[in-house]
């Protein structure tokens, strides 16, 4: 089974590396709740909750916010530009296959460049709030995990699940 994200087709377990090393990269560098949010977002792409085949994805998806896209998006490209650099990859129990993982997240960087707000989906930030409770992560300060450091979704830490 594989995962898509765009067109960049990923194994399970590159999933889960991709999505670990975005969440670490992103939890560490977000200042703004947008940006919160978007990491949040990420982590809840947790096949361990999802199932394993089953996560994927195209950039028009995101829950972006119109009034911050352009600022959202740049904070992306950091977030994948510090994944890169290894950030934060100290708080794997694991070294990631860099040679595997490296192409998908150039591919994502490019995927995530040339997205325009115009392609966006105007209200999908709306809905996915509106899907949430109230004890929701998103919804209630953006608690992170004491051992990783890592925003969590609603399904806790991304990377104590995985």
């Amino acid at each position: 089974m594989s995962n898509f994200v765009g067109d960049i087709q990923m194994s399970n377990g590159l999933t889960d590396v991709f999505f670990n090393v975005l969440v670490l990269s992103g939890s560490a560098l977000a200042r703004t709740d947008s940006e919160r949010r978007l990491v949040v977002w990420l982590a809840e792409k947790d096949q361990s909750r999802m199932g394993y085949g089953a996560i994927g994805f195209d950039l028009f998806e995101i829950p972006w916010a119109l009034d911050t896209f352009e600022v959202d998006k740049n904070f992306l490209l950091q977030a994948v530009a510090a994944a890169r650099n290894r950030l934060n990859w100290e708080k794997l129990d694991y070294h990631p296959n860099e040679d595997a993982l490296f192409p998908c997240l150039d591919q994502f960087a490019k995927l995530i460049s040339g997205i325009d707000i115009d392609k966006i989906q105007p209200n999908s930030l709306e809905e996915w709030l509106a899907e949430a409770d109230a004890s929701d992560p998103v919804m209630c300060g953006f608690p992170m995990c004491p051992k990783h450091q890592a925003l969590l979704s609603v399904f806790g830490c991304h990377i104590c699940n995985n």
